[in-house]
């Protein structure tokens, strides 16, 4: 059974990046997949009551459950679809209250529009079909600024449109796959005009199969 994640959808709407996927291209090594640890495991460790953070008292909100290790089964949740697995991993539960947290952690913070609208939300919504509430913590990735800049709590319910447009949004990834045309985002010529795995402002890591 072929497993998809949130990111693996992702990467097949985006044509070629799913190829340099399967064909195990090494994702650049860049420096923003390392910032922001800190910040996750300091928010993490807030709010499942591990370890209390001073600059973040005024959130009392709990998750029992976060992830305490990359890839924590603790977290990680599947669903079949169609003949495929749906699976992916979320960094706060609280089952008994029906509510799941994620943390974004960047140099721009989130609004609550775009976590709104962010498809990663309504597709664990989808997936945590008995949840009723998702929660995002967003704030700067550097610690250090918290102190000018606090962490932002939101909320808000999952709804039935929630829903829909997560299992449309997997149907249309899965159909891309199953026609197997992976050609998005190259060229007449096969080469790549721009994707993770070559961004335009990381050149010189640059790692795209089709440069």
């Amino acid at each position: 059974m072929i497993r998809l994640s949130y990111s693996s959808l992702t990467n097949i709407f985006n044509g070629h990046e799913w190829l340099n996927k399967m064909m195990g291209i090494k994702v650049p090594d860049y420096p923003f997949l390392k910032e922001g640890t800190e910040a996750h495991r300091l928010i993490q460790d807030h709010v499942s009551g591990k370890i209390k953070n001073e600059y973040l008292s005024y959130i009392d909100i709990s998750f029992p459950v976060v992830e305490e290790v990359d890839y924590d089964e603790r977290c990680k949740f599947t669903r079949q679809f169609n003949g495929y697995e749906i699976y992916g991993f979320i960094d706060g539960l609280d089952v008994a209250n029906k509510r799941f947290l994620e943390i974004k952690s960047s140099s721009e913070p989130w609004s609550i529009s775009k976590f709104k609208n962010a498809m990663q939300r309504k597709l664990y919504a989808w997936a945590l079909s008995e949840y009723e509430e998702s929660y995002l913590i967003t704030g700067q990735k550097d610690p250090e600024k918290w102190t000018k800049e606090p962490p932002k709590l939101y909320s808000m319910k999952i709804t039935k449109q929630d829903i829909e447009d997560a299992e449309n949004w997997i149907k249309a990834g899965i159909a891309i796959l199953e026609k197997g045309d992976f050609t998005g985002g190259l060229d007449e010529n096969g080469k790549c005009l721009g994707c993770f795995w070559n961004m335009a402002r990381y050149k010189n890591l640059a790692n795209c199969n089709f440069m």
